[in-house]
């Protein structure tokens, strides 16, 4: 037998809003009462996991001073918003910013190669490069890399 007060509330996955650099999710909650009368203390915080990302295909094309950059994601993905990083002859890619589609273009400030990389967005955008201790680089958020020479 239920309560009758007693509400259910399921949040789909993709209203938790972003990950963090090691794709994980955090999640706090406080319950309100539908008059909004009354508040509970915030609950404990939980980090839970996210669905593991796949790289997918892509390209880079470079028209005049710009660069395109197109991917795909290598599986059906809840998440919807992307960062995108930029490193010029060379450089360690720094971060030139968010789009919600699966292209996009930004000026072109090298000479000699670009590196390209697409992360799913997290709280805090920076590339999300982890070292092990065989010095194997991993990107845990990751949809897309490429580098491509300018010359």
């Amino acid at each position: 037998m239920s309560d009758k007060g007693i509400k259910n509330v399921v949040i789909k996955k993709e209203l938790l809003g972003k990950v963090t650099s090691s794709n994980s999710r955090v999640i706090r909650f406080r319950v309100t009462a539908e008059d909004q009368n009354r508040k509970s203390a915030f609950s404990k915080i939980f980090i839970t996991n996210s669905q593991a990302i796949v790289v997918g295909p892509g390209d880079i094309n470079i028209i005049g001073n710009t660069v395109f950059v197109n991917w795909s994601v290598g599986q059906s993905s809840t998440q919807i918003t992307y960062d995108i990083f930029a490193g010029f002859d060379g450089e360690t890619p720094t971060y030139v910013g968010s789009t919600g589609s699966q292209n996009y273009s930004f000026l072109k400030n090298g000479t000699e190669s670009v590196r390209v990389v697409v992360q799913i967005s997290s709280i805090n955008p920076k590339l999300a490069d982890v070292y092990d201790e065989e010095n194997v680089r991993t990107n845990l958020l990751e949809v897309y890399s490429e580098t491509m020479s300018l010359v």
